[in-house]
């Protein structure tokens, strides 16, 4: 492995060992059961062991690593190998993060989170569709339907707009809920049209292309 991605590794489980690491630290005082999944308006509503949180931030570095060790098209990503080790990196934050806050809000008495999930959705939203253009074809990472995995043409046509529209639609999301403070009136409906019109798009272009 050379020195430059050993480093660069390094720098990614570093990044996923911080939270594990402000955890175990402050082992005694996290309780056993900790809140594992909240409403959208930011209530827990689930409580599991805290380890959850230890396995939670190191299991996606992990994945991450191995994922074009086992995908079909592992070759595609040394095509865009920098755009993966980005999102490697923002995915590392947005869990790390959300982990972080999680331990540091039952420490000090506090489960509810408030907008702060939806609003580091919409922000993840809007940091990977600054990439999501240079994503090539696998299995594992971007817009995976019978039409963007059976074209090439129409995957990269499909996230070279999923990644405008999740940039632009991530703001937007961030500034809605800052207005209307309601999760379930904006959450929702933006993630449907992020996720159904690259969906709509990507099966109208592949039909244009098979029937030119």
């Amino acid at each position: 492995m050379k020195k430059q991605t050993m480093i660069r590794e390094l720098f990614l489980f570093l990044l996923a060992a911080l939270p594990v690491l402000y955890l175990l630290f402050n082992w005694s005082s996290v309780p056993e059961k900790v809140p594992i999944h909240f409403e959208l308006n930011g209530d827990p509503n689930d409580y599991g062991s805290k380890l959850i949180y230890v396995f939670l931030p190191l299991g996606i570095y992990f994945l991450m690593l191995i994922l074009p060790m086992i995908d079909p098209r592992k070759s595609n990503y040394e095509i865009f190998s920098l755009t993966y080790y980005k999102l490697r990196i923002v995915l590392g934050l947005f869990f790390g993060l959300i982990d972080t806050v999680i331990i540091y809000n039952v420490l000090h008495g506090s489960e509810k989170l408030g907008l702060f999930v939806p609003i580091f959705v919409f922000l993840l939203l809007t940091l990977l569709g600054n990439y999501m253009g240079n994503v090539r074809q696998n299995y594992f990472i971007g817009i995976k339907v019978p039409w963007t995995l059976n074209n090439a043409e129409v995957w990269t046509r499909t996230h070279r707009m999923a990644g405008r529209l999740w940039f632009w639609g991530g703001i937007a999301g961030v500034f809605a809920l800052i207005i209307f403070k309601d999760p379930f009136f904006v959450l929702l409906p933006i993630l449907g049209i992020l996720i159904l019109v690259p969906i709509i798009y990507s099966y109208i272009i592949y039909q244009k292309i098979e029937n030119h």
